[in-house]
């Protein structure tokens, strides 16, 4: 069953069928693009899991600089705790995430696991361990994603580094008083995003539901946070609407979010669609 905001998320596939039309009017696709895009195409989980992370960094960015950054500017406060009742604050980047992976599992329409782990986390329970520590190591020198199968819990598994992009990220982790490491500047690898699935590929359908629970759960998650700041009395109600940068003190509606996060990811999202 389609959730309210499916349609802001659909249009990512309806924008790259639209491309498909377009490129074939200006010139012919390789025969083995027009398959890759078919409906029936199946996409090796690893390729799956490039198209959502590309989904994720584009989010996560546009969340932590539009939302988390600019809303700080204008009176917004984001914090660790911000689900508690006296707390008056939105989520900060990495429980936003949280918030989006917690969605995507309680509704469990899509076996598609999301979680946020590193080698200095601010929580001790998010700290690597085995397997994923060993690979994560490695990410440190190469900045490349980990692919491997978790025999274990049986589940494909992706580790994409977590780069610090913003400056909201380098001071929540450097000025937290339970950090294990104080002099995180822009660029540094803070952590790596790690995706599992059962399943060694999926359909185009298949693949559409990932996206869609993804985005689903961004969208949940912003919705809860609108929620919860109708009952703020310290800094007033925030307008809902536009991004902070536009409108001041506010938090943009989860329409118009999406809607951003679409024109940001589509062209990447395309490509991996089409195998380009």
């Amino acid at each position: 069953m389609q959730t309210k905001h499916a349609k802001f998320i659909i249009t990512s596939v309806i924008y790259a069928v639209m491309m498909v039309a377009l490129l074939q009017a200006c010139a012919p696709l390789p025969e083995e693009t027009s398959e890759a895009a078919a409906p029936g195409k199946s996409y090796s989980i690893n390729e799956a899991f490039e198209i959502v992370a590309k989904e994720n960094d584009v989010a996560r960015t546009l969340y932590t600089k539009a939302i988390v950054g600019a809303g700080k500017k204008n009176g917004l406060k984001f914090h660790e705790d911000w689900e508690k009742d006296e707390m008056e604050a939105g989520p900060l980047p990495a429980l936003f995430l949280r918030g989006i992976a917690g969605d995507i599992r309680k509704k469990g329409e899509v076996p598609l696991g999301l979680y946020l782990g590193s080698d200095f986390p601010i929580r001790k329970s998010n700290k690597f361990t085995g397997k994923q520590a060993e690979l994560f190591a490695e990410m440190r020198k190469d900045s490349l994603p980990k692919f491997f199968y978790d025999e274990e819990a049986q589940l494909y598994t992706a580790m994409f580094p977590d780069f610090a992009s913003a400056a909201p990220c380098v001071n929540c982790h450097n000025d937290h008083p339970e950090t294990m490491k104080t002099d995180w500047v822009l660029g540094d690898i803070q952590g790596a995003t790690t995706w599992t699935y059962p399943s060694d590929s999926v359909s185009f359908e298949e693949l559409q539901g990932m996206i869609m629970a993804y985005r689903d759960g961004a969208a949940a998650t912003l919705d809860t946070y609108i929620g919860k700041s109708k009952s703020f009395t310290e800094g007033g109600v925030p307008a809902v609407g536009e991004f902070p940068a536009k409108a001041g003190y506010s938090i943009p509606a989860p329409e118009v979010f999406l809607d951003s996060v679409n024109e940001l990811a589509a062209e990447q999202t395309l490509k991996g669609i089409l195998k380009i």
